[in-house]
């Protein structure tokens, strides 16, 4: 019995330092996954129990160390398939203190400390996935041939087939806005027009793969997109509508309440 214990701790002490994950932030420097030692007692009495308790901790801990593992995609397609490849560990990083809390805009840097993989990241992975958490490369996204530039945003499925994120407004309108900002105010002007629309983010879906350049054109959704997505539920369409001011009724924080009520976020769950 003795020898048995004394195998059965050694292991745990194994697991306790094989499975971690590790993670940087500006807020969280690391965080560790592992066997909560402290809470096994050892009991002559109960030695029946306990053994249940170990094997349960330990194929608990096998389990978030799976759904804890790092992968990415380099295609739309791809991610539609499944075809993922693994990473030991990717650290995302904000750029900024203020954007930490926001769901939108391109303001994830992923690396993994391997130069070969992080140029992959960098310029050719089309999404990461971090344990559940979905980031995609904004470098290649555009619309309206306006593209958001470097960095990753969070995404999530929604549909069958479609990829939803939040970001900033770009295309004609802004260009327009902080064009004449910057002329009438300057300096000054230009940076407010932009501070405004970081403010005001709206949606994004993403339903086709990239063309023969690589790029990738996305939608903007409007109000002719959300009259599709919530069709035949004439309660949501009232909602949407409610909004008479047409740019906020596209803002993100007015629509994803909408969509999520038409349980379109459910239909888009990883299988």
């Amino acid at each position: 019995m003795n020898d048995q214990r004394t195998v059965l701790w050694s292991f745990i002490a194994f697991i306790n330092t094989c499975f971690f994950v590790t993670f940087t932030s500006k807020t969280t420097k690391f965080a560790k996954i592992c066997l909560p030692l402290h809470l096994l007692t050892w009991s002559e009495e109960n030695d029946i129990k306990m053994k249940k308790t170990v094997i349960t901790i330990l194929l608990t801990i096998v389990a978030v160390s799976i759904n804890a593992q790092c992968q990415y995609c380099n295609t739309y397609e791809d991610y539609l398939e499944g075809r993922w490849q693994q990473v030991d560990t990717i650290y995302c990083k904000s750029h900024s203190k203020s954007h930490q809390m926001w769901v939108g805009g391109s303001d994830y840097t992923l690396t993994t400390g391997d130069k070969a993989t992080d140029n992959i990241l960098k310029k050719e992975a089309f999404a990461v996935m971090i344990c559940d958490a979905l980031y995609v490369n904004c470098r290649n996204l555009q619309y309206e041939k306006t593209r958001f530039g470097s960095g990753y945003t969070r995404a999530m499925r929604i549909g069958q087939r479609s990829l939803l994120f939040v970001n900033r407004i770009i295309g004609s309108d802004a260009q327009s806005s902080a064009a004449m900002a910057g002329f009438m105010f300057g300096a000054l002007g230009g940076a407010i027009a932009a501070s405004k629309q970081m403010k005001q983010q709206v949606c994004y879906v993403i339903s086709y793969g990239a063309d023969s350049k690589g790029r990738i054109s996305i939608r903007l959704i409007d109000d002719g997109l959300m009259d599709q997505m919530i069709i035949n539920r004439d309660d949501l369409h009232d909602e949407y509508y409610a909004e008479e001011n047409t740019s906020k009724r596209l803002r993100a924080t007015h629509v994803i309440p909408i969509l999520e009520k038409a349980g379109l976020f459910k239909q888009g769950k990883q299988k």
